[in-house]
């Protein structure tokens, strides 16, 4: 081969391979060919099939609405306000246990002062046991000072 040749060729192979891209991306526009082989199995081809067979066209999907960078940044920001909303609902469901639970303690030291305040204004030499474990008669100073304590515990508990 002479040295002109090898020009001539390497300057029509770009050529020739835009025209094949150029034609290919043709056909895909105009669609793709359906049809059925022996086993009846579908079969997709840009070109028509041989032997008096016969095809459907096909038309491609539409190309997308928005460029897929766009699209995946959409989905992003969906799924990070779906993050951020069920962390939001996880915080609230932990707040209305909190608050419950607070309630819950609440009403059972409302009860306990008001068990305690009976007792106090009950017999008034009884006998009573200390949250150490110690059974004390108190006097009638103490039991009063006591008396008053649980009916503040009241007042401020019992709503």
């Amino acid at each position: 081969m002479r040295q002109g040749d090898k020009m001539s060729i390497s300057r029509r192979l770009p050529a020739a391979a835009l025209t094949f891209v150029l034609t290919g991306a043709t056909f895909a526009a105009e669609g793709y060919h359906l049809w059925y082989d022996e086993d009846g199995q579908a079969v997709y081809s840009q070109f028509a099939p041989g032997q008096g067979r016969e095809s459907t066209t096909v038309k491609p999907p539409p190309p997308p609405a928005e460029p897929p960078e766009v699209a995946r940044q959409r989905l992003e920001q969906r799924l990070q306000q779906f993050e951020d909303n069920r962390e939001d609902q996880q915080l609230a469901a932990e707040k209305r246990a909190a608050a419950g639970n607070e309630a819950a303690e609440a009403q059972r030291r409302c009860e306990s002062a008001r068990k305690n305040l009976s007792l106090l204004n009950g017999r008034a030499r009884q006998l009573y046991q200390t949250p150490d474990g110690q059974v004390v008669r108190l006097s009638e100073e103490e039991r009063q000072k006591r008396a008053a304590e649980m009916e503040k515990v009241i007042a401020e508990t019992c709503k």
